[in-house]
């Protein structure tokens, strides 16, 4: 019986992917310009996806779930529930932050970006994966932590154009996300930590709460 694939789908940032995986292979792989339609832009690369599969079994679907496009990553999830209903397979999401080339590479990394309303984050990755919840501050202390990380030797690294963040005199690299690099970092995780992911429905990667406005 050949050997079961997984998807992996990132649409959380503008350049989006699709990947599968048998083993430990990427037998296939696909990039596009996701702009403001990856509901649309999103299908063709991830039909070519499932070709590759063929008549073999999914038996797992990661997702990108950001931080990044809003919009995006939704639709990821939706597309990535889609097939799993189809295939009777489990879904689970994974930060994009973890399927940055920066982040594979195994050092310690310090994830920045624009939170908006003069807002800014950070959050740390060791060892490829997430280390706690993004911290979020104004400009002042978002620049301490950057420069204390910097100083210590971490890679610094964003989803978005370092210029935004206005740290002169700090290497920033502008990180993109990939679905290959999904199927790593769910390759990478211990037994028990995909069990955990397991029991974790997908959701947009939150920097804070979801602005809910309730019903009158």
């Amino acid at each position: 019986m050949e050997e079961a694939c997984q998807i992996a789908i990132e649409t959380s940032a503008p350049f989006g992917s699709v990947a599968a995986g048998r083993g430990g292979d990427i037998i296939f792989s696909a990039g596009f310009e996701a702009g403001r339609r990856p509901s649309e832009l999103l299908l063709e690369p991830l039909q070519e996806a499932l070709d590759h599969v063929g008549e073999g079994l999914v038996d797992l679907v990661l997702i990108g779930t950001g931080p990044g496009s809003y919009n995006g990553s939704r639709v990821g999830i939706a597309a990535g529930q889609g097939i799993a209903i189809v295939h009777r397979c489990p879904v689970v999401g994974i930060s994009s932050l973890e399927a940055l080339a920066e982040v594979r590479a195994g050092g310690p990394c310090l994830a920045l970006g624009d939170a908006r309303r003069e807002t800014f984050f950070t959050l740390e990755l060791c060892d490829g994966k997430a280390a706690g919840d993004p911290c979020l501050s104004d400009h002042l202390e978002f620049r301490k932590r950057v420069d204390a990380a910097a100083d210590c030797g971490w890679t610094l690294v964003s989803l978005e154009e370092p210029g935004r963040l206005d740290l002169p005199g700090r290497d920033v690299r502008r990180g993109t996300p990939s679905a290959g690099l999904l199927l790593e970092a769910w390759r990478m995780r211990s037994e028990e930590e995909r069990q955990e992911l397991l029991g974790v429905v997908p959701e947009p990667f939150y920097l804070r709460p979801p602005h809910i406005t309730e019903s009158k």
